[in-house]
């Protein structure tokens, strides 16, 4: 016999594992900080891989290289949350340049 306590805690239990499975779906996929490759973070941003290529180029957009030192073709790799928090930048410099 199960106690008054215990199914309240179940009961609430599941509520709160449903309510945070509704929150996680309503949420856009960029707020998990994931990994992206050189065409998923020119997606998430709006632009060209080609563009991508140059800012990295440039060093003027956060991302990692991997692979073997001097490699002709290193793996280039972005953090999503860091190109959220590069675009905002972005938009509080292109802002100020607006006024």
């Amino acid at each position: 016999m199960i106690g008054l306590e215990d199914a309240i805690r179940a009961i609430v239990a599941e509520e709160v594992a449903a309510a945070e499975h509704r929150i996680l779906a309503s949420l856009p996929s960029y707020t998990t900080d994931r990994t992206l490759d050189v065409r998923e973070a020119a997606e998430l941003l709006g632009v060209s891989k080609k563009l991508i290529y140059r800012m990295c180029q440039e060093g003027s957009i956060p991302h990692e290289r991997f692979g073997i030192s001097g490699s002709r073709k290193p793996a280039i790799k972005f953090r999503s949350s860091d190109l959220e928090a590069w675009r905002a930048e972005q938009r509080a410099a292109n802002y100020k340049k607006g006024r």
